[in-house]
């Protein structure tokens, strides 16, 4: 492992030092036994469904993983490894609908990871500190945080964009050439290609994409990355982060919002526009929209308001979790706590799924002035709770009263209530 950080660390040095540098002796640094190792680690810890040869992660686990590398590894260096075609599958999306994800093998999810671990540092070194999304040492965390920070700071004109179809819609000609900048190792660029076309197989169908890069690649998220630099890039560039428009971007891949002091709100979004249009994509008439900070907004499923306070006498910038999250936060205890399972689970581990679903889920807010939606949310899960207790034991209402089966605490269930890290948010504020 240490080698392999050193090898990231030379590799984003070497970026930095000279911004026109192009790399062009990769090949042998994806074949290596650190590298194609890390990359089986890291796809087995994300775990995933098999692809259309469907061997599984157990599989090669049975079979042995050290022979399985060591194949790998004779394929990529004789040139001999093909990729393979792409399992379509349907997930449902929280506003509606379903999202198409395509699923490579297990061993093109671990060629794509040995790639992504040498070429992410070389990109790392070009990237803008507007952009949040799929980064090492990079949250949706971080990204909330400096929305707020600009809002408190004066940009209360806010500019929610949405890429429609982002994924769908990348052109493969121009993040090629975008790649092709800093890579120019042929077999890398080769590998890319046949990732980008790799067919699409579907109710025995097989397509064949002209544009897009399948969501739930490894490497999908860089390459979306390094697509979208380039419009971080011109936004600078133009001036658009310097007066008069003061238009902040904070971008968390697709997902993005313009935080501005100026009343031009409608000439920065059709700046935008323009750039989007360059990399022929466009934004979405429907869930783009401009707004004040004062009326509130969402992003990254946080809710941002600001709000004058009289007794203070000044402007206080507040931020918490979104309805939307509340509601799927209500949804998945709900799928958790369900009837069906009060015969395959008993208390225990009803309050192990449900420390492990809260743990995550206020870690990713205790940042924030959540401690109401927090004790609103508690209360729901130990009415859950308790509604499990009763359908599993058959005990009426009036019984279920007299009974201390009331404190869900008693069978190990955490407290949502008092994870705010209160040290956190004053830092927060003080920045």
């Amino acid at each position: 492992m240490k080698s392999l950080e050193s090898l990231q660390n030379s590799l984003y040095l070497a970026a930095k030092a000279d911004s026109a540098r192009k790399f062009y002796s990769l090949r042998d640094k994806i074949c290596r036994a650190d590298v194609l190792y890390e990359a089986w680690k890291r796809v087995k810890q994300n775990k995933g469904a098999a692809g259309v040869d469907k061997e599984t992660i157990q599989d090669i686990e049975s079979h042995g993983v050290e022979q399985f590398i060591l194949k790998l590894q004779d394929e990529l260096r004789a040139g001999i490894y093909r990729v393979q075609r792409v399992k379509r599958v349907f997930i449902p999306k929280r506003s509606g609908g379903k999202r198409p994800l395509g699923i490579p093998t297990v061993e093109d999810r671990i060629v794509q990871q040995a790639v992504k671990l040498v070429m992410e540092p070389i990109f790392e070194a070009d990237f803008k500190e507007c952009s949040y999304g799929y980064r090492p040492n990079r949250s949706a965390k971080q990204a909330s945080i400096q929305v707020r920070k600009f809002i408190w700071n004066g940009l209360a004109n806010v500019i929610d964009v949405d890429i429609e179809g982002f994924f769908d819609h990348i052109s493969h000609q121009k993040l090629l050439s975008f790649v092709m900048e800093r890579i120019r190792d042929p077999y890398i660029i080769k590998l890319i290609r046949e990732w980008l076309r790799a067919g699409i197989v579907y109710l025995d169908k097989v397509t064949y994409p002209e544009e897009g890069t399948p969501q739930g690649g490894v490497v999908s998220p860089l390459l979306a990355n390094i697509y979208l630099n380039r419009l971080d890039t011109w936004w600078i560039e133009l001036g658009m982060t310097a007066y008069p428009y003061n238009a902040q971007l904070v971008r968390y891949a697709d997902d993005a919002v313009i935080l501005t002091t100026s009343k031009e709100t409608e000439h920065i979004r059709s700046v935008f526009e323009g750039l989007l249009s360059e990399l022929d994509l466009k934004l979405s008439s429907e869930k783009s929209r401009t707004v004040s900070a004062e009326r509130g907004f969402d992003f990254l499923s946080f809710h941002f308001v600001k709000e004058f306070k009289q007794w203070k006498g000044k402007d206080f910038v507040y931020y918490f979790p979104s309805r939307e999250a509340m509601s799927s936060f209500r949804e998945r205890v709900k799928q958790i706590a369900a009837k069906r399972f009060c015969n395959a689970k008993d208390e225990k581990q009803l309050a192990n799924e449900l420390n492990r679903y809260m743990t995550g889920w206020s870690n990713y807010f205790n940042h924030t002035n959540a401690g109401r939606a927090f004790t609103r949310l508690q209360e729901f899960v130990e009415w859950k709770f308790r509604q499990f207790i009763r359908f599993r034991h058959n005990i009426s209402r009036l019984s279920a009263s007299r009974n201390g089966y009331r404190q869900p605490r008693t069978y190990g269930l955490i407290r949502l209530t008092g994870r705010i890290n209160t040290a956190r948010m004053k830092l927060n504020a003080a920045k």
